[in-house]
């Protein structure tokens, strides 16, 4: 079946603001509508609008890209310090990752697009957890609502499983991407689990964790509290189940469930 002229337009106007070229559209609007099969009066209202069609490409264009400025400032220093920045949004733009109309879903698509691609990483390993890291508290904080989870107690005991708020994301990187800033934006190469959660007020906090406490957060969410603690070599459960409480107090964690 011909595909319909209406698709033929919007195919040709995503590639009025998505293309590179931006000298060779600028000559020619009317390029882009040839390439996607439009003649008579729609070939010629982007020959005959090419201001405007600029216009909209410019605009369009902004609003693309300042998502990925506002959210990933340290990965940009990094990679304007390089000269590469506009090549790697160039990058993102041509590749058509951005399926979703909503705004707030630019920044994670650039992301899906970094792992997929693995754009700069035989330059910069970290890269892809830099931008990870840069976006992690982002998606905390929006992740969506949920009605409370039934079943839990308050205090955990030897044979518990530990439930982690649904927002709450136990992460590990090979660099310390979390310390880096725009002054200095190349992390420091060492291990580093972070526990990202949102507190009682519902804002996003970051905390460094020790390898075996993010291991322990991990296996005693299928396993019993104890049993996780001494595949970890951890012998006292005392320190344990007070940081537990802490975390569940602070909004990490839901609550504890008897093991089965």
């Amino acid at each position: 079946m011909p595909e319909s002229r209406t698709l033929r337009l919007q195919r040709a106007l995503a590639s009025l603001v998505l293309n590179g070229d931006e000298a060779a559209i600028e000559a020619d609007p009317g390029r882009v509508a040839h390439q996607q099969g439009l003649t008579g009066s729609d070939l010629r209202s982007f020959r005959d609008q090419g201001p405007a069609m600029m216009t909209y490409r410019e605009l369009a264009r902004m609003s693309l890209i300042e998502p990925l400025e506002t959210m990933f400032p340290v990965l940009r220093a990094l990679l304007e310090g390089a000269g590469s920045w506009g090549g790697c949004v160039e990058a993102f733009l041509d590749a058509r990752m951005v399926r979703s109309p909503q705004y707030r879903d630019i920044a994670p698509a650039f992301l899906g697009w970094l792992a997929a691609t693995r754009w700069g990483q035989d330059r910069w390993p970290f890269i892809l957890e830099l931008a990870h890291a840069e976006i992690l508290e982002v998606l905390v904080a929006r992740f969506p609502d949920s009605n409370p989870l039934e079943g839990l107690h308050a205090d955990p005991g030897p044979q518990d499983l530990i439930i982690l708020d649904p927002a709450t994301q136990v992460v590990s990187y090979t660099h310390a991407v979390h310390c880096a800033c725009s002054e200095s934006p190349v992390p420091e190469a060492r291990p580093t689990h972070l526990l990202a959660f949102r507190d009682g007020e519902g804002l996003a906090r970051l905390m460094e964790l020790t390898p075996a406490t993010a291991a322990l957060l991990v296996q005693a969410q299928t396993c019993p509290l104890a049993e996780a603690a001494a595949a970890l070599n951890v012998p006292d459960l005392t320190p344990v189940t007070s940081l537990l409480r802490d975390l569940r107090s602070d909004g990490a964690i839901a609550g504890f469930r008897s093991f089965p």
